[in-house]
């Protein structure tokens, strides 16, 4: 702990950050972010396990990792959380869907049982189901589990389903896909993103610089909630 804190004091960053992140925001946040680390912080080290919120708010409070970057809010009081930006939803369709001659599309357009879904545990799943005013249902004919948000997209392109995706993953799509990505109603749904740290953690100077390189990659336009609603999550 005293060679945190003298680390800490020093301007150049050394030491070792734990971090843990939600699959969701990996592909789309990681590797700008580590690549932006590496040059500017080549002293650092970083240590980054990909798991589901539940389990790095376990690993952050049994001192295993530093700091988290999750979707909040959590309603955690031994969790602080420090939100980076809010990311809007949009819903992706298959070119073969109703959906898909439509500019805008209404919650409660989306059917169910052309719905696809990640598997339990993720809060992205619990956002969407609260989104579409779905709850657990055994009606749905086709039932598939997918901890990715790359294999949803993949399902919605070679079927006639729907799938809600994030920002970030929406950046990434070529022209042709951009075409079959539609806006819901405003407010626009978003879901709020943030590092979250265990109450007694010291590496306060390598985490601010952590905050500092996010919001350096993050568009202007995800970094308000202006004209957005972030969406709740059932924990």
């Amino acid at each position: 702990m005293i060679k945190q804190i003298i680390n800490d004091q020093k301007d150049t960053l050394t030491g070792e950050l734990r971090i843990g992140i939600i699959p969701t925001l990996a592909p789309y946040l990681l590797p700008s972010l580590f690549k932006a680390m590496r040059e500017k912080h080549p002293n650092l080290t970083l240590i980054i396990k990909e798991s589901i919120t539940e389990d790095v708010i376990h690993e952050l409070k049994n001192n295993r990792l530093d700091c988290g970057i999750v979707v909040t809010p959590l309603k955690d009081p031994s969790i602080k959380e420090d939100v980076l930006f809010y990311e809007e939803l949009f819903v992706y369709v298959s070119a073969k869907n109703a959906l898909s001659s439509k500019k805008y599309v209404l919650a409660n357009e989306i059917d169910p049982d052309q719905l696809w879904l990640l598997e339990e545990g993720h809060c992205f799943r619990s956002q969407v189901l609260n989104l579409c005013e779905i709850r657990k249902s055994s009606d749905f004919h086709f039932k598939y589990e997918t901890g990715n948000i790359e294999t949803l997209k993949r399902m919605v392109d070679k079927s006639d389903g729907v799938t809600i995706l994030p920002e970030l993953a929406v950046m990434e799509f070529s022209k042709a896909q951009h075409k079959l990505v539609k806006r819901l109603k405003q407010p626009s749904p978003a879901r709020e993103v943030s590092v979250v740290t265990h109450r007694n953690h010291i590496k306060t100077k390598l985490i601010k610089t952590l905050r500092e390189e996010i919001m350096n990659i993050v568009p202007a336009q995800m970094k308000k909630l202006q004209q957005k609603k972030v969406v709740e999550i059932n924990y």
